[in-house]
């Protein structure tokens, strides 16, 4: 209870979307992290693993956005002309 109220005046600062990215991510670096430990697979690095596998999904999923945005772009512009 202490730390939920210590975060969350900087919290309510957060674009909601950001939040629900960054928290999206987490989840799925979880689900990624706990799929392979329960068919048996042995990470590099053990926990710390975590680390890298949020670094790969952050990236892609960053990857994703910019091209999905750039293709929004090409598409508003292409219908205006």
């Amino acid at each position: 209870m202490v730390i939920g109220l210590a975060v969350h005046r900087p919290l309510s600062r957060v674009p909601e979307n950001t939040l629900k990215f960054v928290v999206g991510l987490m989840l799925t670096s979880f689900g990624i992290f706990w799929t392979g430990e329960g068919l048996g697979a042995e990470w590099p690095g053990a926990d710390l693993s975590l680390l890298g596998i949020f670094a790969v999904m952050a990236l892609a999923s960053w990857a994703i956005l910019q091209a999905a945005r750039r293709g929004r772009a090409t598409a508003s512009q292409g219908a205006a002309e």
